[in-house]
């Protein structure tokens, strides 16, 4: 009974967190939706039949900035998430203060950066399908090309993204932890 009660206000305090320091969580929520958005539509334009059809250089453009991608999506994702933990010191020090364990404040950290990493994902997904029909209608008007129809999801695409990201907010939640 008493896990439950502390796992209850876990979730609670992280939530209440999130909340009250939304202006800080609230950029670097909306710049990993957009960068999850913009890394699944590359992916998808990568290895899109159409895309090939209509220039098999543009293509391989865009293979290579799948990689690119991954690269920016690593040092900026990192990059916002220190910015986000330096606002945040003061507070996860006067949690320290005020008698909380670090593994207790780990496991708050935990919940947190979860609850953000996966409605980032989910909702940066989203984005990404919607705006991939979108920008391959552009490209196939640039390149005179009759463009396909109906929205094209690609679940290769989708589980390129969700390793990438998944691996990413992996990373910078174990960075949270040993900063702690």
């Amino acid at each position: 009974m008493v896990e439950i009660v502390g796992k209850s206000f876990s979730l609670k305090l992280a939530v209440n967190n999130i909340k009250n320091n939304r202006k800080f969580y609230l950029p670097y929520f909306l710049a990993s939706i957009g960068i999850i958005g913009m890394f699944y539509i590359i992916a998808f334009l990568a290895i899109s039949e159409g895309i090939e059809e209509m220039s098999a250089a543009l293509a391989m453009i865009m293979s290579f900035g799948v990689v690119v991608m991954g690269i920016f999506a690593f040092i900026f994702l990192f990059y916002t998430n220190s910015f986000l933990l330096k606002r945040r010191k003061k507070e996860i020090g006067l949690y320290n203060i005020l008698g909380m364990e670090k593994k207790h404040i780990g496991k708050i950290l935990i919940i947190e950066n979860v609850v953000i990493s996966l409605s980032s994902i989910i909702l940066g997904l989203l984005c990404g399908i919607l705006f991939s029909k979108l920008v391959h209608l552009f490209l196939s008007w640039v390149f005179g090309v009759e463009p396909p129809f109906g929205i094209e999801i690609s679940w290769f695409a989708v589980i390129i993204t969700l390793a990438l990201f998944g691996v990413l907010f992996v990373l910078t939640m174990i960075a949270n932890l040993m900063s702690i």
